[in-house]
């Protein structure tokens, strides 16, 4: 009788046991015991079924023969390593250690018992590798290759190969039996456990561990009814017939078409199952003398039942696992077609799939969508290929490719749609195996045509809109590489007379390379303007603007440069040249006729202070000529001496020079000189005006205040200007007066700097009727006064002066009485 170990242990057991060990917290007593307790429960159940399965093995032995009827150990074992990773191993065959020394000792020698534990082990060990090595996983015997493995390796090879070395041993330490008769009883009986019990547990471990526990009550019932069927069937086979007519081997057939029924609607599991319980019924017979086996020798009768139930068992396994693998495939195919189905008539791809003749036999709801045609037609057979496909651009689809599928061909055609129309269209053929058809995709170019000819249109419009444009323009890419430039850029480049004639660069050159080489040459400007284009280029900066001139044909050309950043993500510029001289003629015109009205503006102001003027010259002249004739009279009359002399001829040297400071600042009110700006102190300006006016204001009885800033910056200005802008206000805040009494007759003139603003402000006040608020802002129109002599320039002069220094000049009325007038110049000036 042969002695193994095993263990019923589920997937779940061997994952747990494996790699899903729980971990324990550090000084934590009850979660290390509870660690240790899950990891040792696989190896406990493996060494508990060990036991049952050896004391089950020595139960159902035949009494008058060393042979048992199922000896399940084994089988056990080899079951729980298949369950089991390879590194935990050690566990289950450690285990069965003492549980095999208690099924055995002390019946048996020790020795023996060792030698049985070994053979064992090697044997599960054997079984265990050989699948894991050949087989793929999941390792489940209902595929063909798996149930293969399992007999030939776990139920043939390994039993047998042990069985030898076992018996080999048992005769190097003394034990002597039939040598071969031992081998194939070991064999044989390991082959049937093996082949049934092994397969039950790896599937109710496996099943368990999916979590589908759940069976239907009709699954359930007819399991029942096959269970009943077969168990009263074998009763009748192997327990009922003892002797006379019924006693016949042919009864062995009866539980066939059950053990069928078992395989082909329960698989391997029902097979294995139903085998074990024939086995089982057949092994109570043969115990109690009764079956069709009961009239030969007691070994030759367990021998030839268990040979029985190991060619049924192999057979309805076998059967079982194609049957199985067969349904797998089955479903495997089905989920494949109805995938395909799926994706055939969810594809966004208009598809067909067509036979022979060019009929189409199927075609998905895109093609469908896309060429008007209902499913109906495409049952009827009214749409055919060579009539949607304009086979004159094309080879027909009607021939077969010769080699099979070996001919995918993409081409673009004409699709004729229901109504007759017909849509360009990218047409992908592809032929079938060795069978005249083929699958047809149909991709609808009328939205990319219509996008393309929409793309040419704004690509037209936009080269017509930069050939409209009288700017010369040219678009760089991040590179300086020109990607395009219009016709006027073209045309005015290839002019000698233009400022940048030399800078001749068209699309695809660098315009980099341009700049460098004049900034090389020193051209003016150049270096300015190619700093600022890469910086453009790269980003630090977003646009940049510059003014070139240069002379052609004796007259001065002004060319106004633009830098942009090009607004896409891979960056760029655009550059762009306007011809400005035009305009810059008509600047230095006006600047011309503005300096020629301010300078007629000072000659007017100066004529109305003519009388003032001739006073100012007469006194110091009255007075040279006083001196002079009493000079003459001293020395006609010889009496005269030289420090009296002396003192005559300095004081006509005084008034010499008072009457030539007159004139020197008549002469500098009345010029036509050229702007110049410099540092100017508006405290001066305001008392050389009222130096020059002094005589004016005591004719007209005004009295001037000044409120002067002793800490006013400098401005930067043109003094004569100044000048005449401070002149004009105050003779205008005397005439606002003249109704005044003369004691009324006041002006106050202060200075003040804005430290906030960086400007300095002038201030005249008189204390007249003041302005009406209507007029407040038309007394700077040209041509608007309220004087009855008047030609209302004289404001609108001084506020055109005043924003040519960028500067301000406005008016308002003080809240007890008169009008103010304010002039706020910055500090720093400005250009007009």
């Amino acid at each position: 009788m042969d002695d193994s170990s095993g263990s019923v242990q589920p997937e779940l057991m061997g994952a747990v046991a494996s790699s899903s060990q729980p971990q324990t917290a550090p000084g934590s007593s009850s979660l290390g015991l509870q660690h240790w307790l899950h990891v040792a429960r696989a190896p406990l159940a493996t060494a508990l079924g060990y036991f049952l399965a050896a004391k089950l093995g020595e139960w159902l032995a035949f009494p008058s023969a060393p042979v048992s009827a199922l000896w399940a150990p084994n089988a056990i074992l080899l079951a729980a390593l298949l369950l089991t990773p390879r590194e935990h191993w050690w566990r289950h065959l450690l285990a069965i250690v003492p549980v095999h020394l208690l099924a055995q000792l002390p019946e048996s020698p020790a020795s023996q018992v060792v030698i049985q534990y070994v053979v064992n082990s090697a044997e599960a060990v054997i079984g265990a590798y050989a699948m894991q090595r050949w087989t793929p996983y999941p390792r489940r015997c209902d595929r063909v290759r798996t149930a293969v493995a399992l007999i030939l390796f776990g139920g043939l090879v390994a039993p047998a190969v042990t069985s030898f070395a076992m018996v080999l041993a048992f005769q190097a330490v003394g034990l002597r039996g039939d040598f071969w008769l031992t081998v194939l009883v070991r064999t044989i009986t390991n082959t049937f456990a093996v082949v049934t019990i092994v397969p039950l547990i790896v599937h109710s471990a496996q099943h368990l561990a999916s979590g589908r526990a759940q069976v239907s009550l009709v699954r359930i019932s007819e399991a029942a009814a096959l269970a009943v069927a077969l168990t009263c069937v074998s009763v009748f086979v192997f327990v009922v017939p003892t002797t006379g007519s019924l006693h016949t081997p042919a009864l062995l057939y009866t539980p066939l078409p059950f053990l069928a029924w078992a395989a082909i609607r329960f698989g391997v599991t029902g097979a294995c199952a139903s085998a074990l319980l024939v086995g089982a019924v057949s092994t109570w017979g043969i115990l109690h003398g009764r079956g069709p086996f009961s009239d030969h020798d007691p070994v030759a009768n367990a021998l030839s039942i268990v040979a029985f139930h190991v060619v049924i068992a192999i057979t309805f396994v076998m059967l079982a696992a194609l049957l199985d693998e067969w349904r797998l495939a089955t479903r495997a195919v089905t989920k494949s077609e109805a995938r395909f189905r799926n994706i055939f008539e969810h594809n966004i791809i208009p598809t067909v799939i067509w036979r022979g003749k060019s009929l189409i036999a199927e075609a998905n709801e895109a093609f469908l969508r896309l060429t008007g045609f209902s499913r109906s037609d495409i049952a009827q057979g009214k749409v055919r290929i060579d009539q949607l496909v304009d086979l004159r651009h094309g080879e027909s689809f009607s021939a077969a490719p010769p080699g099979g599928l070996a001919d995918f061909s993409i081409a673009e055609k004409e699709l004729q749609l229901a109504d007759g129309r017909r849509v360009p269209v990218i047409v992908g053929d592809l032929r079938f195996e060795q069978e005249t058809g083929g699958i047809l995709y149909a991709l609808d170019l009328s939205a990319f045509r219509s996008a393309e000819a929409s793309r040419r249109r704004i690509e037209g419009l936009h080269a017509a809109v930069l050939d409209s444009l009288q700017d010369q323009i040219a678009v760089l890419d991040n590179r300086g590489i020109v990607i395009e430039v219009n016709d006027s850029w073209r045309r005015v480049r290839a002019s000698g007379d233009h400022p940048l004639r030399r800078e001749r660069v068209l699309a695809g050159q660098s315009y980099l390379d341009v700049c460098a080489a004049a900034a090389e040459r020193g051209e003016d400007g150049a270096r300015d303007r190619l700093e600022a284009l890469r910086a453009v280029l790269d980003g630090s900066e977003i646009r940049a603007h510059f003014e070139c001139a240069s002379i052609a044909e004796q007259e001065p050309q002004w060319t106004e440069i633009s830098i942009e950043r090009l607004r896409r993500p891979e960056g760029g510029a655009v550059i762009t040249c306007t011809d400005v001289t035009a305009r810059k003629r008509a600047e230095l015109e006006a600047r011309t006729q503005r300096q020629q009205l301010t300078h007629l503006g000072r000659a007017a102001v100066l004529g109305q202070l003519s009388g003032a003027f001739a006073h100012e010259l007469n006194q110091p002249l009255t007075s040279i000529l006083g001196n002079a004739e009493a000079a003459l009279r001293l020395i006609d009359g010889g009496n005269g001496s030289f420090t009296d002399l002396r003192d005559i001829l300095r004081d006509i040297i005084e008034e010499d020079v008072r009457a030539g400071q007159v004139i020197q600042r008549l002469r500098a009110l009345l010029g036509k000189g050229d702007i110049v700006r410099r540092p100017v102190d508006l405290n001066a300006i305001v008392r050389a005006v009222l130096e020059l006016s002094r005589t004016e204001l005591i004719s007209r009885n005004v009295r001037v205040t000044t409120e002067l800033d002793p800490k006013l910056p400098l401005v930067m200005a043109d003094r004569v200007q100044m000048q005449q802008i401070t002149l004009n206000l105050l003779m205008n805040a005397c005439e606002a007066m003249g109704e005044q009494p003369p004691g009324e007759r006041r002006v106050v003139i202060g200075t003040r700097f804005f430290p906030a603003d960086a400007a300095v402000e002038l201030t005249v006040r008189d204390h007249g009727s003041g302005i009406p608020g209507k007029d407040l802002e038309r007394i700077f129109q040209p041509f608007v006064t309220t004087k009855s002599h008047g030609m209302g320039l004289g404001l609108a002069i001084c506020r055109s002066v005043a924003e040519s220094h960028r500067g301000r000049l406005w008016a308002e009325n003080a809240s007890d009485g008169g009008a103010v007038f304010h002039l706020r110049v910055p500090v720093e000036g400005g250009l007009p």
